[in-house]
């Protein structure tokens, strides 16, 4: 099957008591919806690696699907300058632990082209008719920022508590919140995000030589 590997660490939020991440069950929600009758855990998996310098802890599982004939992807954050990383720095760091054992291809959220991350992509694709509750928390940073410019205590912008809030202030149902408590962010659902969006097409792109087939 084709392996995907992400940055997320999908086995320590099961040790939280949840069963997926946010960016897993985002790839699986787009794979289900534009190649639909790809099948998850059948035709390909989601693996969480904590980050990217784990990559080589997950040796074993590169070579063997390597040698099973099977593709593995990377779709890991770019990052910024401030944080260590930025587009073309992350991208070489990534690829400079290919190996003889460790042969993937490599996605850098938020587009394959520029600084930022998976969060950025999802501030991108949210409903229009919510887009008031992104607004209320770019005020809130802008007040963050004038209150500690040169960011001494703070650091913005904060967004993984951005996207978060996002979604968690929607009115949803006792199964919709149990979900989400679960790391389900309901990404299959119009009312909150747009998977039809053209912010996708770069990675759709990059995912379509894999799943095509699956159309």
């Amino acid at each position: 099957m084709i392996k995907i590997f992400i940055e997320s660490g999908v086995n320590a939020a099961k040790k939280q008591n949840k069963e997926t991440t946010n960016e897993q069950d985002f790839i699986v929600k787009v794979i289900a919806k534009h190649f639909p009758i790809c099948q998850y855990k059948k035709d390909f998996d989601v693996i969480g690696t904590n980050g990217w310098t784990n990559i080589p802890n997950n040796e074993y599982e590169f070579k063997e699907n390597t040698d099973n004939g099977f593709a593995n992807l990377v779709i890991f954050d770019a990052d910024e300058e401030k944080n260590g990383g930025g587009f073309t720095k992350r991208q070489a760091d990534i690829q400079a632990l290919k190996s003889e054992s460790i042969d993937f291809d490599l996605f850098l959220w938020p587009d394959n082209h520029i600084d930022g991350d998976f969060e950025l992509l999802l501030s991108k694709i949210v409903n229009p008719e919510h887009q008031c509750l992104l607004d209320c928390y770019k005020h809130f940073e802008d007040e963050v920022r004038a209150n500690d410019p040169e960011e001494e205590k703070y650091e913005t912008p904060g967004r993984k508590g951005e996207m978060y809030s996002y979604i968690s202030l929607q009115k949803m149902s006792q199964k919709q919140k149990k979900g989400l408590s679960k790391g389900y962010w309901m990404f299959d659902d119009s009312k909150y995000w747009n998977l039809s969006s053209d912010e996708l097409k770069p990675l759709l792109d990059f995912l379509e030589p894999y799943f095509g087939k699956w159309k």
